[in-house]
């Protein structure tokens, strides 16, 4: 297995190093300081690099494997937070303090949040497209209380941020947006600028407000809900079950497990299901295993095609069929 280490650091210098190794080891080129790209027996597609403000920086590795490959990340000295999204085909795995990590979208835990003085190893899956963010934050920036329930201790005993969790369903739409844009793109440098700053304070909306829902919602509470939240994510094939089914799930009132669902994720129930129902539609019309729209609103239990394609329309501001791979 072919190994590559690196470190985080709020300067651009761990990427030249990262970007080095791989030219090195696997024959990657390098046209320019941001753009890493491959086209071998090994791997193909790129990675991107930027610094967006002070103290924030964002790299993208959007590559298909060949070969197996483990990319291992040693405790920088600088004080920062790495905020990984996860958005590949296939689930990859995250190897910390000799624990196993599934992590994907697809997992419906995409998302990986690590204090700088946590190692880690990424392997990538191989044969599918790997396509991962990672938001390098200075604690300076973010610099709000997350909560208790996100600390673990590091190999020395002290008290870190690390905990994963799922990608909300709006930075999944911005994420589904930018994969299906390319780094050759003359303006794709400003536009992952102002997408890393909208997955920023998106993230930030969500987990202030989680820190102070610590006060007012219990363990079981929270642990209802994410059932409720991932039943949802593991039916999107079928209708809506009505949140009457969810509160009974979640063993709370229709009025509690409404107000405590759209505190905790930010949407009502209806709103979240729907939208992660049109990010799969929109995998599904460019998979190219479908012949019209009709079967694929049919695969996802609409019944009438004006009202899928409104929802649709709604989300990403074009008809299904303009996605509509054949």
């Amino acid at each position: 297995m072919i190994e590559v280490n690196h470190i985080y650091a709020l300067k651009s210098d761990w990427y030249n190093q990262f970007a080095e190794q791989l030219v090195a080891k696997v024959g990657a080129e390098r046209p320019n300081n941001q753009l890493l790209t491959m086209q071998n027996d090994i791997a193909e597609g790129n990675s991107f690099y930027t610094d967006v403000i002070p103290g924030l920086s964002v790299a993208i590795i959007d590559f298909m494997f060949k070969e197996s490959i483990l990319i291992n990340r040693f405790k920088g000295e600088d004080d920062l937070y790495v905020i990984h999204l996860d958005f590949s085909d296939e689930m990859n795995l995250i190897h910390i303090n000799d624990e196993k990590y599934k992590i994907g979208y697809k997992a419906n835990l995409g998302l990986l949040m690590l204090d700088n003085a946590f190692e880690n190893s990424f392997q990538p899956v191989i044969g599918k497209r790997v396509y991962t963010m990672r938001l390098i934050v200075s604690k300076e920036l973010l610099n709000f209380p997350i909560g208790s329930k996100g600390l673990r201790k590091s190999k020395k005993g002290k008290k870190v941020l690390f905990f994963n969790d799922h990608i909300d369903s709006e930075s999944k739409l911005i994420m589904h947006d930018l994969k299906n844009k390319t780094v050759y793109d003359p303006g794709f440098d400003i536009h992952l600028r102002g997408i890393a700053l909208r997955l920023l304070a998106k993230f930030i909306d969500r987990y202030s407000n989680l820190s102070k829902m610590e006060y007012h919602i219990t363990d079981r509470e929270i642990q209802a809900l994410q059932q409720t939240n991932k039943y949802l994510l593991d039916n999107l094939l079928n209708e809506f079950p009505g949140i009457p089914h969810l509160a009974d799930m979640a063993g709370m009132s229709i009025t509690k497990y409404k107000s405590l669902f759209k505190k905790m994720f930010i949407d009502t129930p209806n709103n979240f299901f729907i939208r992660e129902k049109m990010i799969l539609a929109n995998q599904l019309l460019q998979s190219g295993e479908f012949e019209n729209v009709k079967d694929v609103h049919k695969y996802l239990s609409y019944k009438k095609t004006n009202y899928f394609t409104s929802k649709y329309f709604m989300q990403f501001g074009r008809k299904p069929i303009e996605d509509l791979y054949l």
